[in-house]
């Protein structure tokens, strides 16, 4: 009987270690997700912190939501941009990148209100809605000149909506706006008529200072002319005369130079009337 005992213990141990295998009760949450423990599909309101922790099988299960920052991307490679229409009626369209995280503390009412597919609803939902509505106050030719603007009032909405629903918007990026063709060569034409303009601008500076230069280099020169013409008096012109004369004679340049001179050994020159002294 004693024996029977001892090998019915050892048949226990093993059918309830493969329960144990079958309907595991340990349950890991990993770093950065939190768990929402469901009982009989209720969902408990205390999440579940990192770590391991134990549950019920089958009356209990765990579902596990990621914490950590996540991105959403509307972008055409992903054939999912997005397309709103302008102020003016045309068409534009927008690669945007959503980086968002889930409040932790808050995620089984998150899970209980929205789901797990929570993103579908709410980030994808809200992100296209501020989007189309922030291009549809604008006219498409200024969608490019007012982009920082637009980023900034599309991450205001889509912030405070998320909010709502237990979720911390991190930053909305505004990665490529495309524009119709007419459009886009409208806003080529302008730039050029703008850069041509600037060139012009500064032709006309150019010019205006040149003349200024000019003008000022004139009234200099006119003023040292009637300096000299003031100062050119018989007894300097003679001494000039006798010096270039002397210069002359210690050169070795043999010409004869003749210069004409009245009685008095001075230069025939045109003096003004108002040097003479």
């Amino acid at each position: 009987m004693v024996a029977k005992k001892i090998f019915v213990v050892p048949v226990a141990l093993f059918f309830a270690f493969i329960l144990l295998l079958i309907f595991n009760p340990f349950v890991i949450i990993q770093s950065g997700f939190v768990g929402v423990k469901k009982t009989f599909g209720k969902i408990s309101p205390k999440p579940l912190e990192e770590g391991i922790h134990i549950i019920m099988p089958i009356v209990q299960s765990v579902e596990k939501l990621e914490v950590r920052t996540r991105a959403v991307e509307f972008i055409r490679d992903k054939q999912n941009p997005i397309s709103a229409l302008s102020k003016d009626g045309l068409p534009v369209e927008m690669d945007v990148a959503v980086l968002y995280r889930i409040d932790g503390n808050k995620a089984p009412r998150l899970l209980k209100e929205y789901g797990p597919d929570y993103e579908d609803k709410i980030i994808k939902q809200v992100v296209r809605t501020a989007v189309r509505d922030a291009i549809a106050q604008m006219e498409s030719s200024i969608v490019y000149q007012e982009r920082p603007k637009l980023q900034a009032q599309i991450k205001q909405e889509v912030s405070s909506q998320v909010a709502k629903r237990y979720i911390n918007l991190e930053d909305v990026l505004i990665r490529d706006i495309r524009l119709p063709r007419s459009v886009v060569e409208a806003i080529e034409q302008k730039r050029r008529a703008y850069e041509e303009a600037q060139r012009m601008q500064f032709l006309l500076e150019r010019e205006k200072l040149e003349a200024e230069r000019k003008k000022v280099e004139a009234e200099g020169i006119a003023e040292a002319n009637k300096i000299i013409s003031g100062s050119l008096t018989r007894e300097y012109l003679m001494w000039k005369f006798v010096e270039n004369i002397q210069e002359y004679a210690k050169s070795q340049n043999n010409a004869i130079i003749i210069l004409p001179y009245d009685t008095k050994m001075m230069p025939i020159v045109n003096i003004p009337q108002g040097a003479q002294r």
